[in-house]
């Protein structure tokens, strides 16, 4: 159910233009960012990086130490397809973190399926859309 939510979340939302980017972004990295109040040490993965004609870089990535209040979730997101725009927007530093992210892989078949867009506003407002959704 918390795909498909994202899934029509994500379709709903207006898709950028790739620009140049301010960091060199690759599979595996895991980054600190700007996070909401109580997130702090939150933490993303970038899981899978692919290049769409129509959308341009999607980055699919994870995220692991978010606090919800009042929803199904436990402090992870599995899967969110984030524009270049949002990652230059919300990262701060590469981490050293050897944390363990949940496998997006059916989140990004189902993206995949539903032909979704990428989120292009900041990871901090983007967990927030995903905490009001839910509850």
């Amino acid at each position: 159910m918390l795909v498909r939510l994202m899934v029509l979340a994500v379709m709903s939302l207006g898709l950028m233009g790739a620009a140049s980017s301010q960091h060199d972004y690759a599979e595996g990295q895991i980054w600190e960012y700007h996070t909401r109040p109580g997130d702090e040490g939150s933490l993303l993965r970038i899981q899978k990086v692919e290049q769409l004609d129509k959308i341009g870089p999607v980055y699919h990535i994870s995220v692991i130490g978010v606090h919800f209040v009042r929803t199904p979730l436990t402090g992870q997101v599995q899967h969110l397809p984030v524009s270049q725009a949002t990652l230059d927007a919300s990262v701060t530093r590469l981490s050293s973190s050897t944390a363990l992210f949940p496998d997006p892989s059916a989140g990004i078949a189902q993206w995949r399926g539903a032909h979704g867009g990428v989120f292009t506003i900041p990871l901090a407002d983007i967990v927030g859309l995903v905490e009001k959704t839910l509850q």
